[in-house]
C-alpha cells in the first residue's frame, strides 16, 4: 500500500508539463493527443494491453523499473488509472499545427499572393497533424496505441492566396531578399479545436498478434485516428520562429 501512495505521488508530481500558448494551444506531441483521447473516452484505458503501452509512452522508466515484478507492476497500472482519471480536464483540445507554403507572384487585381501549386490551400478537408515510428522507450515495442493522427475538419478549407496591399506585399519581398527567401516561402500556423473523438473498438477483423487491439470503425479501414475539429484561424508569419506576423485568416469572423 505505501508503495502505490509514493508512487501515485510521484506520478502526480512527474506529470509531464504541457506547452500551451497565449490562446491554449498547446504542442503537438504523442502523448498529448492520446491524453486528448482520454479526455473524450474514445480510448480504453482498462484494457492492462492499453495502460501498459500507454506506460511506454508516459513512464519509461517506471516501466523498466517494474514491469517485471507483476505485483509492483499491477499497482503501477492501478496509480496510472487514477493519474489519468484525476487529470482529465486538464488534457488538451486545443492544438497549433505547423507548416509552410510557397507564394506566387503578386496579383495586382486581387491584391494578394496566390500560393503556389506545390503548396495550394484547396478545398482541404483533413490534416494529418502528427505521425511517428517506433517508440522513445526501449524497454517494449509499442504495438496497440494509435500512432497517426488525423483531424477532420468541420468547413473544407479554401484559402487562394495572402491578401496584403501593395505597400505591405513590397516590402515583405524585400525582407525575404534580404533573408536569402528565393523561394518566397512562408510559415503557417493552423490554430485547431478538437470538438469530438469517435470512440475506438475492438478491431473485429484482428488476424495477427501485432495488429491494432482497437480501431475507430471497428475494423481495419484506416491506420489514422480521426479527431473531428474546428479550425479556428490561420496565421501567417515570414519568420521559421513564427514571431512576425504576416496575417491572420479566422473563420467566421475570427
Amino acid at each position: 500500500m505505501f508503495f502505490r501512495i509514493v508512487l501515485f505521488v510521484f506520478l502526480m508530481c512527474a506529470s509531464p508539463a504541457r506547452s500551451f500558448g497565449a490562446e491554449g494551444y498547446a504542442d503537438i506531441s504523442w502523448l498529448n493527443l492520446i491524453n486528448t483521447m482520454v479526455r473524450f473516452n474514445a480510448i480504453n484505458m482498462s484494457d492492462d494491453v492499453m495502460i501498459d503501452e500507454y506506460a511506454l509512452i508516459s513512464e519509461c522508466d517506471l516501466y523498466k523499473s517494474f514491469y517485471a515484478n507483476e505485483f509492483k507492476w499491477n499497482q503501477v497500472r492501478g496509480a496510472l488509472r487514477e493519474s489519468l482519471k484525476m487529470n482529465t480536464q486538464t488534457y488538451p483540445t486545443k492544438y497549433h499545427y505547423d507548416s509552410t507554403l510557397e507564394l506566387e507572384r503578386y496579383n495586382f487585381r486581387n491584391m494578394n499572393f496566390r500560393f503556389s501549386e506545390k503548396t495550394p490551400l484547396r478545398n482541404i478537408n483533413s490534416l494529418v497533424i502528427y505521425s511517428v515510428e517506433g517508440t522513445s522507450c526501449p524497454a517494449a515495442e509499442v504495438l496497440h496505441m494509435p500512432r497517426s493522427f488525423r483531424t477532420i475538419l468541420t468547413v473544407p478549407l479554401t484559402l487562394e492566396g495572402l491578401p496584403l496591399s501593395e505597400d505591405d506585399a513590397e516590402a515583405l519581398l524585400a525582407r525575404m531578399r534580404k533573408n536569402n527567401n528565393a523561394n518566397r516561402v512562408i510559415y503557417v500556423r493552423y490554430n485547431l479545436r478538437i470538438i469530438y473523438v469517435q470512440p475506438m473498438k475492438i478491431n473485429a477483423e484482428r488476424k495477427r498478434e501485432d495488429e491494432p487491439l482497437y480501431v475507430q470503425t471497428g475494423k481495419v479501414a484506416s491506420k489514422d485516428v480521426r479527431f473531428d475539429t474546428y479550425l479556428d484561424s490561420i496565421e501567417f508569419f515570414e519568420d521559421p520562429q513564427r514571431t512576425k506576423l504576416i496575417y491572420t485568416y479566422g473563420l467566421n469572423g475570427l
